[in-house]
């Protein structure tokens, strides 16, 4: 005679619904997971969009070397120019850093060839100032003034878009 029991439908193990549904979810979070990590590295980096533009990083200039609308140029760092002032009652000193922005890259480079007589042209300039002549924003006004005539005689043809000083003390 049959057995009543051969009849009934088998029982699923417990936890056989668990088993089929971890291997979908580790799936789903791994594409998750390197779908936000895709994204987060095609996204330029705060620190990247700080550093100087045409550094490493997002570059601020074109396919030309020239900079996008907006952005500065190639920069060239002139650092610790520390002259005796002109006075004829006590010693003075100034020391200035500057930075020449160049509207692209062969400009830049044309500055950068020409370094020694740019630097000689910006201690002379110094060194022929006193201390009133250099003090307060409308001083600082007229040394970019003054050293940018100077500067486009030693380089010629517009390489030189802006003077930016950097540090400046008087003592």
């Amino acid at each position: 005679m049959a057995d009543p029991d051969d009849n009934v439908a088998p029982v699923p193990e417990a936890g056989g619904a668990k088993n089929k549904i971890l291997p979908l979810l580790l799936i789903i979070n791994t594409l998750l997971l390197t779908g936000v990590l895709i994204f987060v590295m095609k996204k330029p980096s705060a620190h990247a969009e700080g550093k100087e533009k045409g550094e490493k990083g997002e570059s601020a200039s074109d396919e030309h070397g020239a900079p996008k609308e907006g952005g500065m140029g190639p920069l060239t760092r002139f650092e610790n120019f520390t002259v005796q002032l002109k006075s004829a009652e006590i010693d003075r000193y100034a020391r200035m850093s500057l930075e020449l922005e160049s509207p692209n890259d062969a400009s830049k480079a044309a500055i950068e060839r020409r370094m020694p007589p740019i630097r000689d042209a910006i201690l002379g300039y110094l060194t022929d100032r006193t201390a009133e002549e250099l003090r307060g924003s409308e001083g600082l006004k007229q040394v970019k003034e003054a050293l940018m005539k100077k500067l486009d005689e030693i380089v010629p043809g517009n390489h030189i878009k802006n003077i930016f000083i950097t540090d400046f003390i008087i003592q």
